[in-house]
């Protein structure tokens, strides 16, 4: 089945596997479960946290369920998550119940600890809710993954895709990885030190841990991934211990390619990311991979 949705010849399923959608539920019910138990909470001024919590995991439920069973139908869902801009948006959109239910979270806290009973149970939902946030951003992550991994299954393995031209693995070569480190430092330095002028030296606090997201974003985006050349685009696959991620780029998505000593660079088109590999790395398959690439893309000189 074509979806118009997917960019070029990207192919999307009739409908999509269980699994995949009850991740879809689980996400929205961890996103929305908590602030219409809070809406519940809140008009009935219910005072018992065992009743609202059961009244959260009703309404979680029923989320998952509904949610489920629309994403089942729709196939063309793994070519909206395809979007590079919709790959950060649905991880992303769990900091907004971590921020809007920071407070609860540290009031449940303090009651916690002081031995205190709150008013309502409004505020446990709330700290509840910011767990949800953690857990809505992995489970976005993974949504993401397996529908993307959904959408090049369709497109390329099956009997009509065509054979794989070629086939390499690398990584960036260690001149591009040490550029990439520069432009992060000299992005970040400037903003650490306008949050220390402006809010003091409590604003290192976060530091480390902006820090190794930082570190473990830029060794997955620089990292070794096995590429193949399809008829249908490039695709990109990375395992892990425990995933494994899969991205299919259209040919219309590049603007060409080109060679230097150390890398072989394929140019995304718009303000995407270049596709870079280390030549060290394939240097086996060198020839194979040229020749690939240029029955599909134009080559520019270096």
């Amino acid at each position: 089945m074509q979806n118009p949705a997917a960019a070029g010849p990207l192919q999307t399923p009739e409908r999509l596997e269980t699994r995949l959608a009850v991740v879809a539920g689980l996400y929205v019910a961890a996103l929305v479960s908590p602030a219409l138990t809070l809406a519940v909470a809140e008009s009935l001024r219910l005072a018992s946290e065992l009743l609202a919590l059961g009244l959260l995991g009703v309404v979680g439920i029923l989320v998952t369920v509904v949610v489920t069973r629309l994403v089942t139908r729709r196939g063309e869902l793994v070519a909206w998550l395809h979007s590079t801009w919709v790959g950060v948006l649905v991880p992303t959109v769990g900091i907004l119940p971590l921020l809007g239910y920071a407070g609860d979270a540290f009031l449940s806290l303090a009651f916690f600890v002081s031995g205190l009973q709150a008013e309502t149970a409004a505020t446990l939902v709330g700290a509840v809710g910011f767990g949800f946030g953690l857990v809505a951003c992995l489970l976005g992550s993974l949504l993401v993954t397996m529908g993307r991994n959904r959408l090049v299954a369709a497109t390329v393995d099956t009997d009509e895709a065509g054979d794989v031209a070629a086939e390499w693995t690398a990584g960036w070569p260690r001149r591009a990885r040490l550029g990439l480190l520069l432009v992060v430092f000299a992005v970040a330095t400037p903003v650490v030190g306008l949050a220390v002028w402006r809010f003091g030296w409590q604003a290192l606090m976060p530091l480390p841990a902006l820090g190794v997201t930082t570190i473990l974003v830029a060794s997955t985006l620089a990292g070794e991934r096995t590429y193949r050349v399809t008829p249908a685009g490039l695709e990109q696959r990375r395992e892990t211990r425990f995933t494994v991620a899969r991205r299919l780029t259209p040919w219309s998505d590049f603007e060409g390619f080109t060679l230097t000593d150390d890398t072989l660079v394929v140019h995304r088109r718009s303000l995407h990311l270049d596709v870079r590999s280390s030549r060290w790395d394939i240097s086996i398959a060198d020839s194979n991979v040229v020749a690939a690439l240029d029955a599909h893309l134009d080559r520019r000189k270096s």
